[in-house]
């Protein structure tokens, strides 16, 4: 048994669309994760963010988790469209344990366009420090079996690697234009792994981690007098693999007034030969709480029986200054 799953977290990690970095299916809810150029990009003086996500717990004992947060500001330091984040990252795959820790440092610059007060173009950058390790004991090898059955007091043969730690790098811009508070469009672009670092366990073997180029819209738009539809959509590719997200999510708000910022949502998504996916999320005056549940439909399908992840979002935001005059807010208000 302790074979087999060993063989499934294996296949699990080639065929993974994007191996190489974690990904979230709320794009639209993970700022400092998608886009440096998010940071200090929202309403508000002070954001808090957080997020889990667990996978593949259908087919292993141990699921890949994924826990991340971060905090950042807007106009920091009484700079007029400067934004600062810090952002920490925790990825634990699997029986081999494979660990991947990360911390963010992001600045961001946001230029109005116009008279506009929330569009306009966002320019951002991270530098990051990361460390990935494993431990290969808690597999399972062919040295290890005796003929009848796996025994893990026997010696495996295969050499436990290093502890990898490396800086990084990414850069991003946001272009948005907002008609009004419900009515807008956002196109991204963003860069990670700039510096392709070499992430290989062993000095006498190299790997790089690939660049990963991503592009994502967002946008809003009225639909009644309580009802928004906010079509999204994400494409990422690093090194040989790619990944799409399409779909949209539906907003109604909960008090029909100009002062409301009480809202929920639901959404429907598809990533390409991977999964679909629904999320839903509950928006109260600065708190948002999202989630989502992927069903599975790529080649592991078989083995997960459609069963593929679950993830929460958390947002909170804090104002120091409050507006003389308040109007109905886009709602998530994190972007």
């Amino acid at each position: 048994m302790r074979v087999l799953l060993t063989i499934v977290t294996v296949l699990i990690l080639s065929t993974s669309g994007l191996s190489q970095d974690v990904h979230f299916s709320q794009f639209f809810a993970t700022p400092l994760f998608t886009n440096p150029a998010f940071t200090g990009h929202f309403d508000g003086t002070y954001r808090f963010s957080g997020m889990i996500r667990r996978q593949w717990q259908s087919v292993s004992p141990e699921p890949f988790q994924t826990h991340g947060g971060g905090i950042d500001l807007r106009d920091a330091a009484k700079i007029k469209g400067l934004g600062i984040g810090l952002s920490l990252l925790q990825d634990f795959a699997g029986l081999s344990s494979t660990t991947f820790n990360q911390a963010e440092l992001s600045l961001a610059s946001h230029i109005r366009i116009g008279s506009a007060k929330r569009g306009g173009i966002h320019l951002g950058g991270t530098v990051g420090y990361f460390t990935s390790s494993n431990d290969i004991s808690r597999l399972s090898w062919n040295n290890q079996f005796n003929g009848t059955q796996h025994d893990p007091t026997l010696p495996s043969g295969e050499i436990q690697g290093n502890q990898v730690n490396k800086l990084n790098y990414s850069g991003g811009i946001y272009v948005d234009q907002v008609a009004n508070e419900r009515h807008r469009f956002g196109v991204g672009l963003a860069i990670q792994n700039i510096a392709e670092p070499d992430i290989s366990m062993f000095k006498a073997s190299e790997n790089k981690m690939f660049r990963l180029y991503s592009a994502h819209v967002l946008s809003s738009f009225p639909i009644g007098a309580t009802w928004d539809i906010m079509p999204a959509g994400r494409a990422m590719i690093q090194g040989p693999y790619d990944q799409y997200i399409i779909g949209t999510a539906f907003r109604h708000h909960l008090v029909d007034s100009e002062i409301s910022k009480q809202s929920f949502q639901f959404g429907f998504w598809g990533r390409w030969k991977d999964a679909g996916y629904v999320s839903a999320g509950l928006q109260m005056e600065d708190l948002y709480v999202g989630a989502s549940y992927d069903v599975n439909l790529s080649s592991l399908q078989p083995a997960t029986n459609y069963r593929g992840a679950w993830e929460v979002t958390l947002i909170y935001i804090i104002r120091t200054v409050r507006e003389k005059s308040k109007r109905l807010r886009v709602c998530p208000d994190y972007l």
